[in-house]
């Protein structure tokens, strides 16, 4: 899937290359463990390559953080993914800047040629384009280590912090590309997404309208390697409760390390911001072609040190920031079951 694609770090690149990122970690941690006014003169001015511009953090001239290293941004994504069922299933699109990102859409899956007659004139069948917005939405957090655990060189402050960050981060990007409005926030899938099914009853679903709900995605779509379902870890539970009329179970469990287990061999994905409680009006399954739906991420992370806002207590604060948006530029491409 796209959402599992990141970059890697290029073990070939010039040597050179390789040293200033070995160099640009080490003072990072310098920075993290020791702060600003302890830096050498060469390691404040090789993290100030990477210092925050006003394309991270706008309307304010005392920015104060640090892009992560290189090595940092894959690990963080990676442990990001175990909290957020859209970043497992969705397109990641990785972008310099903050600027907004006007992005061109189109569906022609209805559209065909027409019978024409000898010597006459064509029906003209224009492509229709559309645009869709990408901007780049800051969320933030802070976290506070004591100044003894600071100085005791036994105590891994990167990973603490990646451990920190990471979760806080893939939780609330899970949430606000479900379930955002797109007012000022992400357009989350579920917002986004078109009508399916609409189940018999306000408490329950049933097996042949979980097909209805895959067959009223086109198959254009619908053969996709990208395409799944989605839902509340609840939701599969009631599924596994499924039989159809022979019996047989909906959910398939895989026998095959490495293979995903299947849903009327369909993957699925969970993500626990989608409705997890059957009752009326609920949104509780998508099915859809999930590389329509684009996660964008301007820059990748950035820290800052707070050295004097938890001084009295001899805490040092870590705040940290990411820049993203999320936007489904085919919104035939991705339905939703809603019961009664």
């Amino acid at each position: 899937m796209a959402g599992k694609h990141f970059e890697a770090v290029d073990k070939a690149a010039p040597k050179a290359d390789r040293d200033k990122a070995a160099d640009y970690r080490s003072a990072y941690l310098n920075f993290l463990r020791k702060g600003n006014a302890n830096l050498t003169p060469e390691e404040r001015s090789l993290l100030s390559e990477k210092r925050g511009t006003s394309n991270q953090v706008v309307g304010t001239d005392s920015l104060g953080g640090y892009l992560v290293p290189d090595l940092w941004q894959p690990e963080i994504e990676r442990s990001m993914l175990d909290y957020s069922g859209i970043m497992q299933a969705c397109r990641i699109l990785r972008t310099a800047t903050g600027s907004t990102l006007f992005w061109p859409t189109e569906d022609d899956t209805t559209t065909k040629a027409v019978k024409i007659g000898e010597a006459s004139a064509f029906t003209v069948q224009d492509l229709t384009f559309g645009q869709k917005q990408l901007d780049a939405y800051k969320y933030g957090t802070i976290a506070k280590v004591s100044w003894e655990l600071l100085q005791d060189n036994t105590y891994n402050i990167e990973q603490e912090l990646r451990n920190a960050f990471a979760p806080r981060f893939g939780r609330v990007l899970n949430e606000q590309c479900t379930i955002g409005d797109g007012s000022g926030d992400p357009n989350g899938i579920v917002t986004a997404a078109t009508l399916g099914k609409t189940t018999a009853s306000a408490t329950a679903f049933t097996y042949l309208e979980i097909l209805d709900l895959k067959h009223s995605v086109d198959p254009a779509y619908r053969n996709s390697p990208n395409f799944g379902l989605m839902f509340h870890d609840n939701v599969l539970l009631a599924i596994k409760k499924l039989v159809d009329s022979q019996n047989r179970p909906l959910w398939m469990p895989s026998y095959v390390a490495g293979q995903p287990d299947l849903i009327d061999g369909t993957r699925y994905f969970i993500n626990q911001d989608m409705d997890g409680t059957i009752n009326t009006a609920s949104k509780l399954i998508l099915a859809g072609d999930f590389s329509k739906y684009i996660v964008r991420i301007s820059q990748d992370m950035m820290f800052a040190r707070r050295d004097e806002l938890y001084s009295e207590n001899g805490l040092v604060g870590f705040q940290a920031w990411m820049r993203f948006d999320g936007e489904l530029i085919n919104t035939a491409a991705v339905k939703y079951l809603v019961t009664a």
